[in-house]
């Protein structure tokens, strides 16, 4: 039932192509509070469809519609990056698609203990800052999961639940969820490169691996933007605690 209502919300996104049922698949099967992830591919699309409908319904009408509607966002204004999928829609308040990416997570590639040339960084870290320039941080970057290698050799980013533009917060808070994105290249190029981080990269990870390690919001049980949490907290308290911990950045 859930897999037909998918196919006619697809259906009515693009009325021109006739969808399939033998052609959706599940990819993971989400538990509580996380969506299902199905893969729509036929010859024409192939799509990443997430869907809470199996979700209880307080999930439903609350975490899902967030979730869904940060990811949808965070697309939306990501678009114009080559690192970003360029075709998506919101097929329902519950469920969104977007075109999938061919290519491997760096989590997996760390396990297969394999290795990138420099030139993949590079990009990254300038995929990285273009976002920036748009006033938008991933905040999820350092989960090697989140970075894909592509079948074309390139970085892609996925998974924009935690995406956010960071112009309302305050800067030193801006510098810290910055630094998240950015220390998570480090990270990856740390443990991947062909050759060894450059000293400037490896003293800017160390100083925010250090930093992080003292950072007293981390985050809330369900979504894994712990910045979030600290822009809410951070009301409340002290805030000169907590620049005087990010202003070692």
């Amino acid at each position: 039932m859930i897999e037909n209502n998918l196919l006619v919300q697809l259906q009515q996104q693009f009325p021109e192509h006739t969808f399939m049922q033998h052609h959706l698949s599940v990819v993971h099967k989400g538990r509580f509070a996380n969506a299902i992830v199905y893969r729509y591919k036929d010859n024409e699309f192939d799509l990443i469809v997430k869907d809470f409908s199996q979700s209880p319904w307080f999930i439903r009408k609350t975490f899902a519609r967030m979730s869904v509607n940060q990811e949808y966002k965070g697309l939306s204004r990501l678009a114009e990056l080559d690192a970003v999928a360029n075709r998506f829609c919101r097929l329902s308040p519950i469920a969104v698609a977007y075109n999938y990416i061919e290519g491997t997570p760096l989590r997996a590639l760390i396990h297969e203990d394999k290795t990138l040339p420099v030139n993949f960084f590079s990009e990254l870290e300038r995929q990285v800052a273009k976002m920036h320039r748009k006033g938008i941080v991933h905040l999820d970057l350092r989960n090697m999961g989140n970075i894909l290698c592509g079948a074309d050799g390139k970085p892609y980013f996925i998974d924009f639940q935690s995406t956010i533009s960071f112009s309302r917060f305050p800067r030193w808070l801006q510098r810290f969820m910055r630094g998240s994105d950015m220390s998570g290249v480090y990270k990856a190029w740390n443990k991947l490169g062909e050759q060894p981080l450059p000293q400037k990269k490896q003293d800017y990870l160390e100083r925010f691996n250090h930093v992080r390690k003292r950072w007293i919001f981390k985050g809330y049980p369900i979504q894994r933007g712990y910045a979030w949490g600290a822009a809410l907290i951070t009301q409340f308290v002290d805030s000169d605690l907590v620049r005087n911990i990010t202003d070692r950045l």
